[in-house]
């Protein structure tokens, strides 16, 4: 390994001794050589670290560290204030990635002069089979002008993607943020930046047996409130909020009042008191019948949904649990 490696990869671990070492071997056996992989123990109570020094022993591309537990933004930031690459590229430690998840990226930014690459994404079970195939819209963000990532044309994980280091040079992830930390910083980074795509899936999401969540953290609320904040903060900013006055009012009611209220409608086990901390944490304003009337013409399906919430919660829920089954709130 070279003293200034091209690209840095992050790979933050924390109880994942099942599934480390196939996720450091897959890095290892890149077709793209001029790498460092930067293993952040997360203060891990098992033997992930252990397991992993022992998959990759001897490759002094790899670099292990410790530090006390502090969550995956934590880890990940532990990462890139150690991070020596021109480039910047995250694994989660129970996925995996083909051997040219780097060499296909890098090659793109430098053939387009670019910022950042995205990539197709595999979501995949515990066998290895392929369950759904996830590809970004590229020309659809910057067509429809998605800059809050609220119209679903490019993915929000910090993973699937290559980055220029110096974009994350004011940047980092909050640790205050527990749940959908990616999307708390993904908007920012990607705003006025040259963005190109490998379509190839080269990122392999595994979705473990157990873990799709039937709860809520108990961040969740605070979580989203602070996101949506730091959208408002953005866009004022920017001075984006009247020439795009229709697009910020349909994110604030789709990927706030929307996402949250699919949640709790789906998992929560205090309905009502959920729903009563959403209310004390909604612009009345902006959630109105005229709005809800211009949302059901933009995206139906999300505006009578909340129509139906804003009439009767309870209603809601029954059909949100049916409706819903497989949206990730």
């Amino acid at each position: 390994m070279s003293n200034k490696p091209i690209i840095s990869v992050i790979v933050p671990v924390y109880g994942v001794e099942k599934y480390i070492a196939k996720c450091l071997l897959s890095i290892q056996q890149q077709t793209f050589k001029d790498f460092e992989c930067i293993v952040v123990d997360d203060g891990s109570p098992d033997d992930s670290a252990e397991i992993g020094k022992k998959a990759v022993e001897g490759d002094e591309r790899f670099i292990f560290v410790s530090k006390p537990n502090g969550g995956l933004a934590s880890a990940r930031n532990f990462g890139l204030d150690h991070a020596k690459g021109e480039y910047i590229a995250f694994v989660d430690s129970d996925d995996w990635v083909e051997p040219d998840f780097l060499e296909l990226p890098y090659d793109a930014i430098l053939r387009e002069d670019a910022d950042v690459c995205m990539l197709g994404i595999n979501y995949v079970d515990e066998e290895g089979k392929s369950e759904l195939l996830v590809n970004n819209l590229v020309r659809d963000y910057y067509e429809k002008n998605d800059f809050l990532i609220s119209d679903d044309t490019v993915t929000q994980f910090a993973w699937s993607k290559l980055y220029k280091k110096e974009i994350w040079d004011e940047i980092r992830f909050s640790e205050e943020i527990i749940t959908y930390e990616d999307v708390y910083v993904t908007f920012r980074l990607l705003y006025g930046k040259k963005i190109v795509n490998v379509k190839k899936p080269l990122y392999n999401y595994l979705q473990r047996a157990g873990t799709l969540s039937r709860d809520i953290k108990p961040t969740y609320l605070q979580d989203r409130v602070a996101i949506t904040k730091k959208q408002a903060e953005f866009v004022k900013n920017n001075n984006l909020e009247k020439k795009y006055a229709d697009y910020i009012l349909y994110t604030y009611l789709k990927t706030f009042i929307f996402y949250c209220s699919v949640k709790f409608a789906r998992y929560s086990k205090d309905y009502s008191a959920d729903i009563r901390k959403l209310k004390k944490e909604i612009d009345y304003q902006k959630f109105s019948f005229k709005n809800i009337l211009f949302m059901i013409k933009r995206e139906k399906k999300v505006g009578l949904s909340l129509l139906l919430f804003k009439l009767s919660p309870t209603a809601f829920r029954a059909f949100a649990r049916f409706w819903f089954r497989n949206h990730a709130a």
